[in-house]
Order: C-alpha cells, then structure tokens, then sequence
C-alpha cells in the first residue's frame, strides 16, 4: 500500500507538505503550484489512493470504489428517496463502477458515525443534512477519505448547495406580484442555516422584517403537522392571503385543513411549498401544488461527480457548486 511517506521519498519532499497537499491545503498553506502538481503526478504514478482501504480495493475489489452516504435518519425520508434516484440515475448515465453504501446518523452525532470501520470501508463520502455540530466536527478533523458536503458551506470540504437566498425570494416574488400583502409561513423548525436564510429572503422581499414583521407557524415536518399547523392558522383571525410552507409533506396537510374548513385556494389563500417531494404527488394533490422545485437529482449527480474527481485526480481542493430552483406553478398559486 502506497503512503504519504512512499510519495514524500519519491517526491524528496516532507510528509508534512505531501500530507498538506494531498488534502487540498496548498493554497492556506503557501505550497508552490509547482511543489503540487509534484506531489500529485507521483501521487498517481505511485497508485496511492487517498483513504485506508487501498490495500483491499487493489487485491480483491479494483473496480469497485465504495462511496458512502451519510444520511441523517430523523430527516426527511422521501427526500432521501429523490437523492438516491439522482445517485442511481448518476452511476447508470456516467458508467461509474461504484458500490454505495447508505449509512444513517443521528443529528449531532456524526462524530460517532465516523468509526475507522467505516472511514476504511470507503473511497469516498458523501455527508447530508449536517447540522451545525455536525459540521463544527468536519471542520476541525483531518478525515482520511475523500468527503462532498450536501448542501452546507464549508471553507475545507467540497460542497454542492443551493442558493437559499434565491429559493425564499422566489415565492415572495410571485406573491408580491400577484398583490399578496399578508403572508405567513409554516414550518418545522429549522436544523440548518439555510432553513433561516430562506425564511429571511421571504420576509426581506415583502419589505418585512424576518422576526416581527411576518408570523411563523411551527409544526411537525409531516401532513398531520401541516393540517394542524393550517388549523392554527386559521384560528388566528384575519387570514393570510398567502402561505409559504417548508416542505411538501407540510404542505399536503394543509391543503386538506384548508379543503375541511371551506376555505379556497386560490381564491383566499394561495400557497406555495418548497418542492423537495416527489413531482407526481405535487401534480396530483388537490389542488395541485406550486412549488419553488429543488434539483435534488441534479445535485446527487453534482456530488458523486466531485467525489469521482477526487479520487481519481487526488482533487480535494474545496470547491462549491451552487444549484438554482425554479418556480412551478400549479393550482395552489398559478403563475
């Protein structure tokens, strides 16, 4: 098995600068342009692969890299669905040789995910829905494999986000142009940054503030939640003209609260969820359901490109692919 030491003799180089460079640093770290494609041409001449499971993958598995998802398992099980299509969709469409493993953690506990088991089994990993603690723990670990971070930032990982800026203001737009004054949102409560971001851009393009000048309805992230987050909605008097809700599973539940109560959409209320569920479902609810549409697919294609690169390019540089939604609309708000 080729190691850092094997490159830094071949190299005449320390291990401490092949180690740097090998980890995407070379730029914090004042390494030479020339110092790094030394590192990383011997790197490949020499056959090292970046984790600890070279040895296994060159005796007994060569074209079978496993690549590993951390999913979070409290998270939305229907989105996992869409980023498994876009990964399976990914492997089929681009000939990629790969075993995938899915390998679930519970928020706030990556650290306790990432045994040596696991960082020896794969070539590479993807990490999904990342809560802050989680990424406080990627952040300061030097981790032996190659790692694509799903929509969160990061100044030492690669990353694959969405602008959640764009995805709030969207749906504000479409109300404020169709003379919307009174919205409100409903929501499970936010694990991540870019749940808050979004509901500030939402607020920012009504001309409201995000804390006192529109009203957030918290519920659970499922239809009961939706229809009872809907019911507390309209128990509060006026109502809105217009709902955002954060996701589709909220989203079903309160069309069928609002359905209930004779209220109709879009007469006096329109809606918009953001579309992180199954397209088929939001054309058939009754009435069908406008979304701000997430690229799920397309970015679980975008992380797996990453990761092929950085094991075959030894490219751990920490790059970031940013995706943008688009606005679908359907009956609950038509465009």
């Amino acid at each position: 098995m080729v190691t850092i030491k094997d490159i830094a003799k071949y190299t005449e180089l320390s291990p401490s600068t092949v180690s740097i460079v090998l980890r995407g640093l070379s730029e914090k770290r004042n390494i030479s342009d020339a110092t790094k494609k030394k590192v990383l041409e011997a790197a490949k001449t020499l056959g090292y692969t970046p984790n600890m499971q070279s040895k296994l993958l060159r005796s007994n598995l060569p074209n079978l890299p496993v690549i590993t998802l951390f999913w979070d398992s409290s998270a939305r099980q229907y989105i996992l669905t869409r980023f498994l299509k876009g990964l399976q969709d990914s492997i089929i469409n681009n000939g990629y040789n790969y075993d995938l493993l899915v390998k679930p953690f519970s928020i706030d506990h990556l650290e306790e995910s990432m045994t040596a088991r696991t960082l020896m089994g794969s070539n590479g990993i993807i990490i999904c829905n990342a809560s802050e603690k989680d990424m406080e723990y990627l952040e300061n670990s030097d981790l032996s494999v190659p790692i694509v971070l799903y929509n969160r930032d990061s100044a030492k990982y690669p990353t694959v986000t969405m602008d959640d800026e764009e995805i709030g203001s969207l749906a504000a737009q479409v109300f404020v142009r169709h003379g919307k004054k009174h919205p409100v949102i409903l929501s499970s409560k936010a694990n991540f940054p870019g749940m808050t971001v979004r509901e500030k851009a939402f607020a920012s393009t009504f001309g409201l503030k995000p804390t006192t000048g529109i009203k957030t309805f918290f519920t659970e992230d499922t239809p009961t939640g939706g229809y009872n987050g809907a019911l507390n909605i309209i128990s509060k008097k006026p109502l809105p003209d217009c709902v955002l809700c954060s996701s589709d599973n909220i989203a079903y539940g309160a069309l069928k609260a609002f359905h209930d109560k004779g209220i109709s959409l879009p007469g006096q209320i329109e809606l918009i969820s953001i579309g992180n569920g199954n397209r088929e479902h939001e054309e058939y609810s009754v009435p069908s359901l406008s979304v701000v549409s997430l690229p799920m697919e397309a970015m679980a294609d975008a992380c797996l490109a990453r990761i092929t690169r950085a094991i075959t390019d030894m490219n751990l540089t920490p790059d970031t692919r940013v995706f943008h939604a688009e606005y679908i609309a359907r009956e609950s708000c038509p465009f």
